[in-house]
């Protein structure tokens, strides 16, 4: 069963909000994917939401996003779909963060992780308030760079 889920928060004024960066959530556990949604719907980011890494890479293909929260294992797969996931992100949208969560990592994982792009690398449990913090360090680092490309687009040579 796959479960996918859309959120758009779209602002109401002209102000910078976090919907404008959207956020990809995999997870193949349901209780995880509906506290991810609690979670960023408090904040008002956009983001969507799915199972698996098939569903998550149609959503990659469709949608830009500055950030993905993703699971490194998934049930029913090889144990590697996260890795795999994370090389795909790099590829299609080399622009987003990747923070992985996972309950069976070791330092071996986390490195490989880390050389194919992830920018993040978390082991279960872990906070709610640690995740939300971070997005929202990289939605100010992401609106602070659109600003710098925005006036560098001014720039006279």
């Amino acid at each position: 069963m796959t479960f996918q889920e859309n959120h758009d928060n779209s602002p109401s004024a002209s102000t910078v909000l976090p919907e404008n960066h959207r956020v990809l959530i995999v997870d193949d556990e349901p209780a995880i994917c509906f506290a991810y949604s609690k979670l960023l719907e408090s904040e008002r980011f956009g983001f969507d939401v799915c199972e698996s890494v098939e569903a998550a890479i149609a959503l990659l293909n469709k949608n830009e996003y500055f950030a993905v929260i993703s699971d490194l294992r998934f049930a029913g797969s090889d144990n590697f779909d996260g890795m795999f996931f994370v090389s795909v992100v790099q590829k299609e949208q080399p622009w987003a963060k990747v923070i992985l969560v996972t309950g069976h990592g070791n330092d071996e994982l986390e490195n490989t992780a880390y050389k194919l792009g992830a920018t993040h690398y978390f082991e279960k449990p872990i906070k709610p308030s640690l995740i939300l913090s971070l997005l929202r360090a990289l939605h100010l680092i992401a609106d602070e760079q659109e600003e710098i490309d925005y006036v560098q687009g001014f720039a006279i040579d």
